[in-house]
Parts: C-alpha cells; sequence; structure tokens
C-alpha cells in the first residue's frame, strides 16, 4: 500500500483484482493522490489480459468512503483555477474505470458520500451492505461537480433521481439505493464479504471476451450516436473466438467451460 494515497492493490489466483482505499482517520475520504494513483492502477489493470474482475472497496473497517478529503480543500479546490485542476484529475480516473476492459464491482458497506459516491457510480456493478449510507451534498459545501461526474450520475440514475440527491442532499439507506437503481442489490453486513467474493468470482468465471465487449458496447451505446459498420461487427467478434467454441462444447459435454480469453 502506497502511504501518500492509502490504496492497495491485491490479485488473487481466479484474476480477481481488489483495490482497496484506506485512510482511516478520515473515513476513507478521498484526496487528490488518490485520484491520480486510481488512474494510473485502473490503466494497469485494464493492461493485464490476466484479470477477469476488479473489486474497489473500502479497507480499515471505515467504510466505502466519506467523499473527498475536506482537509486539503483550502490547499487543492480554493478558486476556480485549483478546483479545475482537481476535477481534471478526478475526472480522468473516473474515465479510467469507465474505460478499463474488466468488469468493476463497487463493494459498499458503511459511508458512501460524495466523491466516494460518484467513484461508485463509475464502477460497472454496484452492490451494498445493510449498513450502507448514501448521500452527494455538495450544496451544504457551496460547491458543484463536474460534468464528468454529473453525466456519470445522469446516465445511471436518471434526471429526477439525480435532482433529488443533489437538490435535497439527503443521506439515504441501501434500501432506497436500490430502489432508484444505483446499487443492484443489497446484503446483511454479515453476508457482505461472502456476497462480494461470490460476485466476482461469477463474473471471472465467463468468458473474458464476452464480458469484456459487453461492457465496451454498453459504453458506446451510453454515449449515443449511429454506431457504425466496424463498430457493429464487433457485437460478433466473440464467434470467432476459442473461448466460443470452449463454451458450447463444453456444453455439449456437460462439464464445466475453462476459458482462456482467446
Amino acid at each position: 500500500m502506497s502511504q501518500e494515497t492509502g490504496l492497495a492493490v491485491d490479485i488473487n489466483d481466479g484474476g480477481i483484482a481488489t483495490i482497496t482505499i484506506s485512510q482511516p482517520e478520515r473515513k476513507n475520504a478521498l484526496t487528490k493522490p488518490m485520484w491520480g494513483e486510481l488512474a494510473r492502477i485502473a490503466d494497469d489493470l485494464g493492461g493485464d489480459n490476466n484479470l477477469r474482475c476488479i473489486v474497489i472497496r473500502g479497507g480499515s473497517g471505515a467504510g466505502f468512503g466519506a467523499g473527498a478529503d475536506i482537509h486539503e480543500f483550502v490547499r487543492e479546490r480554493d478558486g476556480f483555477e485549483k478546483a479545475r485542476d482537481y476535477g481534471m484529475l478526478h475526472a480522468e480516473a473516473l474515465q479510467a474505470l469507465r474505460v478499463c476492459q474488466h468488469p468493476v464491482i463497487a463493494a459498499i458497506d458503511g459511508p458512501c458520500i460524495g466523491a466516494s459516491f460518484v467513484l461508485a457510480a463509475a464502477c460497472d456493478l454496484r452492490i451494498a451492505a445493510d449498513n450502507a449510507k448514501f448521500a452527494v451534498p455538495p450544496m451544504k459545501l457551496g460547491a458543484t461537480l463536474g460534468y464528468p461526474e454529473l453525466q456519470i450520475m445522469l446516465d445511471l440514475l436518471g434526471e429526477a433521481a439525480l435532482f433529488e440527491i443533489l437538490l435535497e442532499g439527503q443521506v439515504f439507506d441501501a434500501k432506497r439505493a436500490r430502489e432508484i437503481g444505483f446499487v443492484a442489490r443489497y446484503v446483511a453486513i454479515e453476508a457482505f464479504d461472502a456476497e462480494i467474493a461470490s460476485t466476482a468470482a461469477r463474473i471471472a468465471s465467463g468468458a473474458p471476451i464476452t464480458q469484456r465487449l459487453h461492457k465496451k458496447m454498453i459504453n458506446r451505446l451510453k454515449e449515443g450516436g449511429a454506431i457504425g459498420a466496424k463498430e457493429f461487427d464487433e457485437g460478433y467478434r466473440a464467434f470467432d473466438s476459442a473461448d466460443f467454441k470452449e463454451g458450447y462444447t463444453a456444453f455439449l459435454e456437460k462439464r464445466k467451460a475453462v476459458f482462456a480469453g482467446r
């Protein structure tokens, strides 16, 4: 773990990488160095074809994260120029997660506030513990989110839920997060670690080319606009893969498929 950033990466034998955020003295609040390091980590992991899935979670029992570290605002975000520079770094990290070829899970327990909420929104799948608490309260600080952050949240939540969250700034629970479509599901805190592990394992067991192409294609559809001929053809490239042959052969032979990502 970097002492400067409070981020650690662990990769298990199943091709699952876990990025752990740990700044317990600030309830895992995110700092400027963390955003830069997160962008670098996402790029590095995205280039590793042996990986199958990435999990982002909070560590040290401090929850997913209390948002941006307000203690550094005077130094890093006081004024237009500083705020824009910080925002560009923030957006770079979020984009790195979105374009990373591997599926990314946000494992949310405890507080998931502000910038931490936006970080979770940039992931592909969000699973919460029943003790999770959510809010995006820049209205209480006189701050704003930038266009990149707003676009991610708008794509995920829609206009009505986004306005509700931003204009009221209220804290809400995992049940409400499920109702508005922010989390896919929530489980009892006692079952949380097992649920995250089993979810990541299910994703990792799938054909990597299929998982990566579906993520890429869904993100492209969210961008809007006409799909070009080359893009359209990409939806059928998997049928040329060794993994596809392994998949249907395993099905016919009534055995579990072993996918190599080829």
